[in-house]
This record gives structure tokens, sequence and C-alpha cells, in this order.
């Protein structure tokens, strides 16, 4: 990550941690990608122990 992409980044945590909107749009947005990941990890180690 170079300097500008940091400049920019902390801009906008800035802007999300004054907004509780915000705030909570891009936490339920982790929370999905965190669910969907879990999701495709059992799958992948559901189709490893397959093979054993």
């Amino acid at each position: 990550m170079n300097q500008e992409q940091r400049t920019i980044l902390l801009k906008l945590a800035a802007k999300v941690s004054q907004d509780p909107l915000l705030m909570r749009k891009v936490s339920d947005r982790v929370y999905q990608l965190i669910q969907e990941d879990l999701r495709k990890q059992r799958e992948r180690h559901k189709n490893y122990r397959g093979l054993l």
C-alpha cells in the first residue's frame, strides 16, 4: 500500500467512525463476507476429506 492509498483509507476510516449508519453498513458487509468465507472453507474441507 502506497502513501496515497494509506491516506485515502485513513480518511475513509475516519468518516465511517463518525457515522453510525455507515458503520453499521460496513460492519454488516464485513460480517457477510466472513460468513461466505467460512462457508467456502467448510465446503473445501468437506471435499478434501472425501479424497482421503
